[in-house]
């Protein structure tokens, strides 16, 4: 059975409004998106537009480290070649100032006694002869008792003699008498001899004053170092003060087996003091050690310098830099300027064309003032950079 349809029934009909809602999101969302990527499109295009878009500066290519010639120009970069002569190498060495031996006196107390008085106190001039200290002994006094003893005697014994050889001579005594008395007399000035070279050698005066013994200085100096105060007591071993003469020093060099053998006597020297490198002192190798310190591998070097203006001080760290003459031979050299160091590695920027170069390692020997030698790494008729070399390395080697 067919139902008939009415007509007039209402139909159900979609709303459009939730979808037009979600149109519109959806087109604010793609705006908002599209906001901000242009903001942030725009920001970054205004930053590439304030940067540089490049810098005239060194650039890695493979082994290659290549520029343009402005920038040659702007950093001055020049070449040059090697030189192949014979090297006088220049050997670098920490060494300590100390006194010439045959420059420096210690004065001691040859007898046991007291400080009396005090003449000299460091840094005082003392000539030779000089009376430095004065000391109280009553070995000394009595040492030169002795000596007016042993004088009476002879006097005495003298005396005797003249008589005894009057009476012989008169016939009033016999010659034996006489010859007794000319013994005793002998033995008499045998012991006054004795008892003054007694008084000299304790270092007394004979006819000074009594118990007191001046110790002088036997060279002329300066006085270094006084050991003792006023009022102290004082053994025969005992050092009092020590004089030197500056105008001469040592420099004591422990000098490594490698260098040691291009050392020899006479070498010309310059002596820096670590503390001032505007000072030098010229000297000479005085002696070059025989023997090889196992622990160390160096061995003893001395320097003998000149002194007189008084520039150096013993105890004082300086640098030796010794011209070394032995075993001259031909070596390939290049400035010292050249060297850089890269990756703690002593390198050189040997030119391709003006334009570009090639940092290259090398193996390195002696020096002088101002080369050094290649041992390998480079050929003589290769070019390095000697100026600009720093530019090259800090603007590559960041």
């Amino acid at each position: 059975m067919i139902l008939p349809i009415r007509m007039d029934a209402p139909q159900v009909t979609v709303s459009a409004k939730p979808r037009r809602r979600w149109l519109v999101a959806v087109v604010g969302v793609l705006i908002v998106c599209l906001s901000a990527g242009f903001f942030v499109w725009k920001r970054r295009a205004a930053a590439h537009a304030v940067q540089p878009t490049g810098r005239d500066v060194p650039r890695l290519d493979g082994k290659w480290i290549r520029f343009s010639p402005e920038y040659a120009k702007r950093s001055n970069i020049q070449f040059a070649r090697g030189e192949q002569t014979t090297l006088a190498p220049v050997i670098n060495v920490t060494g300590t100032m100390t006194f010439d031996p045959d420059k420096v006196a210690a004065i001691g107390a040859r007898i046991a006694g007291r400080v009396r008085r005090i003449h000299k106190f460091p840094g005082d001039s003392v000539a030779v002869g000089e009376t430095v200290i004065e000391l109280e002994s009553a070995e000394l006094g009595q040492a030169q008792a002795a000596v007016l003893a042993a004088r009476a005697r002879y006097e005495a014994a003298h005396a005797n003699e003249k008589r005894e050889t009057q009476l012989a001579e008169a016939r009033v005594s016999s010659q034996r008498e006489a010859e007794l008395a000319t013994a005793t007399a002998v033995a008499a000035k045998a012991e006054v001899s004795a008892a003054e070279h007694k008084v000299r050698a304790l270092g007394g005066s004979v006819g000074g004053e009594p118990s007191v013994l001046s110790v002088t200085s036997p060279i002329g100096g300066r006085l270094v170092e006084l050991k003792v105060a006023r009022g102290q007591s004082v053994e025969p071993s005992y050092t009092l003060a020590r004089v030197a003469d500056l105008s001469r020093l040592w420099v004591e060099l422990a000098v490594y087996e490698g260098d040691v053998g291009r050392i020899r006597a006479n070498d010309s020297v310059e002596v820096t003091p670590q503390t001032d490198a505007k000072v030098v002192v010229f000297g000479s190798v005085a002696h070059v050690g025989d023997m090889i310190d196992l622990e160390s591998r160096t061995a003893p070097v001395r320097i003998k310098v000149d002194n007189k203006d008084m520039a150096l001080r013993p105890g004082q760290s300086v640098i030796a830099k010794i011209h070394a003459t032995a075993l001259p031979r031909t070596v390939l050299l290049i400035p010292q300027e050249a060297i850089t160091s890269v990756d703690g590695k002593p390198t050189v920027f040997v030119a391709h064309d003006d334009t570009s170069v090639e940092p290259r390692t090398l193996v390195l020997g002696a020096r002088d003032s101002t080369r050094v030698e290649v041992i390998s790494g480079l050929s003589p008729d290769e070019r390095v950079a000697i100026e600009g070399v720093f530019a090259l390395k800090s603007e590559t080697f960041r």
